[in-house]
């Protein structure tokens, strides 16, 4: 094959790949598990960009956190290989790693191609900018068709069933990322109205999940954005702080019911976890966290899901205020690290943190991005009342946001805009 017939196949595989992570991201808000048959296509199609030019093959600025997603996707897949047998009460938690695993050889393959290839144009502007658009309107006619129309109680996307409400209120934080990142490279004159219009919409959302952790983190991040701006630009951006305030009280005060409830609720739940009755939706937190750590204690490499369950039954019937452990141990433990050490020992907890060094260095040391790096933070927020690298809603949600924004801060890494 020539040069001239080598490049031009190349870029028609790149301007596929885009187009097949473009689709599976715009149908994560409608179905999740058609996202990720079609990024398993799109990583088909990276791997083949890689076989083809693989003699010229040169380490990358993200190349250590595809090796780091790589590793994740493979340990994954081998402890699934080792541990799983089908009779296993504990089945669920089995397959949810297998599904994670594949989402992450899948980011890893998109992931190097997209940042080695970054000279062969893909996916311009307006296109990121309808796809973001297309998101959400996706999502505020589909939460606002639940909540109002269904009366459903907490808004749930297409995620009923499922991660329900708390993985659509992950998912929608990850998209609202992907938003701003977009509008912030926007010339208009209005972008920052946009963007604090935008933060408006989608704190109501996230209310109207009633998902706590959403809640309280989102808007905390973005005043970190905020504070991040004053910064950069040496002056108090006031209007932007006015809007801001006034989107947090008003989106407080519309869905003020729904607050006080989940308020009650957890005032509740630790009243009685400090009355020893942990058989609630916090309390039984708390005591997968004691009872997990427990379990992760002797474990230097590694363990199944139904051996670390025995430790926590023991360990529960030692202690009978800790019972509520026994509620959702045969899923996960709802915290990242808690559930990594409980499974995959030292090993795992290390690659986890091997993952946040390597996407915090090259979203602010290679492409200069705070947004990226405020998604980072999100992951990590959330993985302390759940788990970002489990089953497939949520992992699929915030890789393919991932990979999206490299693609497109790749693209723009040479314009003089603030990221």
């Amino acid at each position: 094959m020539t040069k001239v017939k080598r490049d031009q196949v190349q870029f028609v595989l790149m301007q596929l790949l885009f187009g097949l992570c473009a689709i599976a991201f715009s149908c994560v808000i409608v179905s999740p598990g058609l996202s990720v048959k079609i990024l398993s296509l799109a990583s088909g199609v990276a791997l083949t960009v890689f076989v083809l030019d693989i003699k010229k093959f040169k380490t990358h600025d993200a190349f250590w956190l595809c090796l780091v997603l790589f590793t994740i996707g493979v340990c994954d897949l081998i402890w699934y290989k080792l541990y799983k047998f089908d009779n296993s009460p504990a089945i669920n938690s089995y397959r949810a790693y297998l599904e994670v695993g594949k989402i992450c050889l899948y980011g890893a393959f998109s992931i190097c191609v997209f940042a080695s290839k970054r000279s062969l144009k893909v996916g311009s502007n307006k296109l990121h900018v309808l796809l973001a658009i297309a998101l959400q309107v996706m999502i505020f006619i589909y939460s606002g068709y639940q909540h109002f129309f269904l009366d459903t109680q907490r808004v749930t996307l297409s995620l009923a069933g499922g991660a329900d409400a708390t993985g659509a209120a992950y998912t929608i934080v990850f998209i609202s990322f992907y938003t701003i990142l977009v509008a912030q490279h926007s010339s208009s004159k209005w972008k920052e109205l946009l963007i604090l219009g935008h933060f408006f919409l989608t704190f109501l959302i996230l209310i109207a999940t009633e998902t706590r952790a959403a809640i309280l983190a989102y808007p905390i991040i973005f005043f970190g954005l905020l504070v991040i701006k004053l910064y950069k630009e040496k002056h108090v951006p006031w209007k932007g702080v006015g809007v801001f305030l006034l989107a947090l009280l008003a989106g407080a005060f519309m869905m003020k019911d729904s607050l006080i409830q989940r308020y009650h609720e957890l005032n509740s739940d630790i009243i009685a976890y400090d009355n020893a009755n942990s058989v609630t939706s916090v309390g039984a937190r708390f005591a997968m966290w004691e009872t997990g750590l427990a379990a992760a204690k002797e474990n230097y490499l590694w363990q199944s899901t139904d051996k670390r369950n025995e430790i926590i039954t023991a360990v529960v019937n030692k202690d009978e205020s800790l019972q509520g452990a026994l509620l959702f141990m045969r899923g996960h433990l709802h915290n990242e690290i808690v559930e990594t050490l409980s499974l995959k020992g030292p090993s795992g907890l290390l690659l986890y943190i091997l993952f946040v060094v390597t996407l915090a260095w090259y979203a602010l040391r290679k492409l200069n991005s705070v947004i990226l790096a405020a998604f980072l933070v999100s992951l990590i927020m959330f993985g302390i009342s759940g788990v970002m690298f489990y089953s497939k809603t949520t992992p699929i949600a915030w890789m393919l946001t991932l990979i999206m924004s490299i693609v497109f801060l790749e693209q723009n890494r040479h314009k003089d805009i603030v990221r």
